[in-house]
């Protein structure tokens, strides 16, 4: 097992020689595909707690965090406030009220009257590259 050991660190000492700038970039794609394969790992088990479903707005919250919560795409959720499609996109609930003038009560009840009148809002953020 040593012996093993010892030959692959000495092909890798030689690759590393030979192929400087190769194995760097390597050692790049490498850390980034773990970064990203870690990130969406996080992503999915973040939301796969039902505790995050359907959260009543808060001031701190962005818009897109109430549409995953929701289930409702982002740009619709962004129609029903009335924000037009040039808004920033990290507006937060407590940036929309002081625009639209809305409480995050009605904000929550425009959210309930989407999801409702939405059929498809059930298939999620899935759908959204391939509606525009």
């Amino acid at each position: 097992m040593a012996k093993r050991i010892a030959m692959v660190a000495k092909r890798i000492a030689m690759l590393w020689q030979r192929h400087r700038l190769l194995m760097i970039a390597f050692a790049i794609a490498a850390t980034l595909t773990l970064f990203f394969a870690l990130r969406m790992v996080m992503f999915a088990l973040y939301w796969a707690d039902p505790a995050h479903r359907q959260q009543p707005p808060e001031p701190w919250m962005p818009l897109r965090y109430v549409a995953y919560s929701w289930d409702v795409p982002p740009q619709e959720l962004a129609a029903a406030l009335g924000l037009g499609p040039d808004a920033r996109k990290r507006l937060t609930i407590a940036d929309i009220t002081r625009i639209t003038g809305l409480s995050p009560e009605e904000i929550e009840a425009r959210l309930e009257a989407l999801k409702a009148g939405n059929p498809k809002a059930g298939q999620g953020l899935e759908r959204q590259g391939r509606d525009e």
